[in-house]
């Protein structure tokens, strides 16, 4: 997660380190990205760049899981939920044309980098409000008694890492097909199992 100094910065100045990532990491493959690149793109000094981030990882997580909020934003404020509308919002509706190319960068991002965005708290902060939604549900009464939330919350997260690395292996990169395969999977068997009948 980026430190606070990075959250301190002028907004320009912080867009600056964005838009030099962005443009790196579309322009370039994951491995061939480095710190010293990223700083000076973005007109800072290597120094400055881990008093705002931990490493490149750190920095591409934040991006990609910025983005992924977005995302899950706009569904909530158009359908007033996430995991349980079946709307379908164009991601140019939502997302820059730079953002979308940044996005599009994450499925040749090294499975171990993955491992990390899946596993560790930016997913936990990304999926907020798949986490909000599920204690609405609960609060509600809508869910099946007894259900553990925050396993059920663990199994949501790794299954999208894990279909995140089906797609890789089956060679799936249509984004409709993926987009399908991912609705079709979180509405009939994810949320068709925990929601009472």
């Amino acid at each position: 997660m980026p430190k606070k100094t990075f959250f301190n910065l002028p907004i320009d100045k912080k867009q600056k380190i964005i838009d030099a990532a962005y443009d790196l990491f579309i322009e370039n493959d994951y491995k061939d990205v480095n710190i010293r690149s990223i700083a000076k793109k973005a007109g800072i000094s290597i120094g400055s760049f881990y008093q705002y981030f931990d490493d490149k990882d750190d920095l591409y997580l934040y991006l990609i899981a910025e983005i992924e909020k977005k995302v899950y934003d706009k569904y909530k404020k158009e359908a007033g939920r996430f995991l349980t509308d079946a709307i379908v919002i164009p991601v140019e509706k939502i997302c820059t044309p730079k953002e979308i190319e940044f996005a599009n960068t994450w499925d040749k991002a090294p499975t171990e980098v993955k491992v990390k965005f899946y596993f560790s708290e930016y997913a936990k902060e990304m999926n907020s409000i798949v986490w909000d939604e599920l204690m609405e549900l609960k609060e509600s009464g809508r869910l099946i008694e007894g259900l553990d939330l925050e396993f059920v919350f663990h199994l949501y997260v790794t299954s999208m890492f894990n279909i995140l690395m089906y797609f890789k292996e089956k060679n799936i990169t249509d984004e409709n097909e993926r987009f399908q395969f991912k609705r079709k999977f979180y509405m009939e068997w994810f949320v068709n199992r925990i929601i009472k009948k």
